[in-house]
């Protein structure tokens, strides 16, 4: 029986070796190949090879060892549950990194911390976090920095310029507090804080045997009729100082809050001033913030005898249906006493200046009346109507005003309209407006008789915005009018 070998070398196949195989790998080869399509096989050198003594081939026969020149690819082993769990565990923590290095860098930013910082300010909360002492004297703790917060609290404004000021220069514009660098968080993050320099205001006091007291706490008795005491390191902010004795049979107490943020000196002398405000008949008179009664009909005061304090000051409020007007606060000195204090209203029309104001406006309007031409509604001086009126000829009460006059110069029964104005009362109003009450007197002369009407009205006045306008003040609306009296006179009376 004769077996075919069909994985025998090319040489070897049956057919005459029309078909050629690698002799590496069997897979089939053209004659002219070089190396092995499939294995990168030397077929050059498996030809050299055959061309040897084929006796002593086959009787030892020679192993030839190819060198390919492409690697053969090895099937990737799949990863085990156990390593995955590995690399997901890695990735988690460089996730977890990433982002608490991106929180780190804003939470404890340089604006995000003063942000955190004045918030603490104003709530007096976590204190002792924000702040660090500028001065080895200046021991920190929660009680020395509440006055800062006292101050602060009470007030938006200064608060949000210390704000301001931080954040652009790093120091506040009194040098008190300064905002830099003091450490690290966490290792990496910086630690911003505010440091504070201390004050060390001086205070005085006038009687041997007065006490003297810090935010209500006892700091010293004096011992002579000139007494001075330094104080100790103290936060910039606002304290409560308090003097009192015994002066012949008078209890005094000379008490205050003070803003300090400077060393300077505070009098605490025990004695009493008397004083008469001056301002609107029925405005409310406030004392170091309290109200302590109402200017009467005159628009008098008298404050008699009152314990003074270095921080004494006065200020006066009228109410009325268009709101809430305040003067400024007024220092009362101690050379005050016995002497009249004036609390004006800010921007205020006085009272001659509003005759005359009225007195003009009412000329224009007359020569409108009479002559119907807008260009004649002049006063003597040559100003124009719109003039007295805030947006000039876009005022609505410029408007109808105008156009009442127009009327009178349309009317056939008039022969001649005489106008007159009275100045009741000047009023402070909201933001810097004044509420004149003022009475106008038409006298309409007709063939027979003359009919008169008088009416009652309240103007807001505001200043002119313009330099350059013809009037200091300017009317923004007018109120409905009230009559006043109606009657008719002869011609002949």
């Amino acid at each position: 029986m004769h077996l075919t070998p069909f994985t025998a070398p090319a040489d070897n196949q049956p057919g005459g070796g029309q078909n050629h195989f690698c002799p590496n790998c069997g897979h089939p080869i053209s004659p002219d190949d070089i190396f092995c399509q499939n294995c990168g096989y030397n077929l050059q050198a498996e030809t050299t090879t055959a061309g040897h003594d084929t006796t002593n081939s086959q009787e030892q026969p020679t192993r030839q060892t190819a060198t390919p020149t492409r690697p053969t690819r090895q099937p990737r082993k799949p990863m085990t549950k156990a390593k995955k769990i590995q690399w997901w565990s890695i990735g988690g923590v460089v996730v977890l990194l990433v982002l608490f290095f991106v929180w780190g860098n804003q939470h404890y930013s340089r604006t995000a911390t003063l942000d955190r910082e004045i918030a603490s300010i104003k709530s007096g909360k976590q204190l002792t976090t924000t702040f660090t002492s500028g001065s080895s004297d200046l021991k920190l703790s929660k009680t020395k920095l509440l006055p800062v917060n006292r101050y602060y609290s009470e007030h938006a404004k200064a608060l949000a310029a210390l704000k301001s000021e931080l954040q652009a220069s790093g120091s506040s514009n009194d040098g008190n507090f300064t905002y830099k660098q003091t450490g690290h968080h966490l290792l990496f993050f910086p630690k911003y804080q505010i440091s504070v320099s201390p004050v060390y205001p001086t205070i005085t006091t006038n009687h041997t045997g007065n006490v003297v007291k810090l935010d209500n706490r006892k700091i010293a008795t004096a011992t002579s009729d000139d007494y001075t005491k330094k104080l100790g390191a103290l936060v910039p902010g606002e304290y409560h100082l308090q003097s009192s004795g015994k002066i012949g049979s008078h209890q005094l107490t000379n008490s205050g809050d003070y803003h300090i943020t400077s060393n300077k000196t505070y009098d605490l002398e025990l004695t009493t001033v008397s004083v008469t405000f001056n301002t609107v008949p029925a405005s409310a008179i406030y004392l170091n913030g309290k109200k302590i009664g109402n200017a009467d009909d005159s628009g008098m005061y008298s404050l008699n005898n009152e314990p003074w304090s270095s921080d004494m000051s006065a200020y006066a409020q009228y109410s009325s249906s268009a709101g809430k007007a305040t003067t400024p606060a007024i220092h009362i000195q101690k050379s005050d006493d016995q002497t009249d204090v004036d609390l004006n209203y800010s921007d205020m029309i006085n009272e001659s200046d509003a005759d005359d104001f009225f007195d003009n406006l009412f000329t224009a309007v007359e020569n409108l009346s009479d002559q119907g031409d807008i260009d004649d509604a002049t006063d003597d001086d040559s100003d124009a109507m719109a003039d007295f009126f805030a947006n000039g000829s876009n005022n609505a009460e410029y408007a109808q005003l105008k156009q009442i006059a127009e009327g009178y110069y349309k009317d056939d029964d008039l022969n001649y309209i005489e106008m007159s104005t009275d100045i009741k009362s000047v009023k402070p109003g909201p933001n810097g407006t004044s509420l004149v009450t003022y009475t106008v007197k038409y006298d309409f002369t007709l063939d027979d008789y003359d009919h008169i009407q008088t009416y009652q009205y309240t103007a807001t006045l505001k200043p002119a915005n313009d330099d350059n306008a013809s009037q200091s003040y300017e009317i923004s609306k007018i109120s409905a009018s009230q009559k006043i009296n109606d009657y008719h006179e002869d011609s002949d009376d």
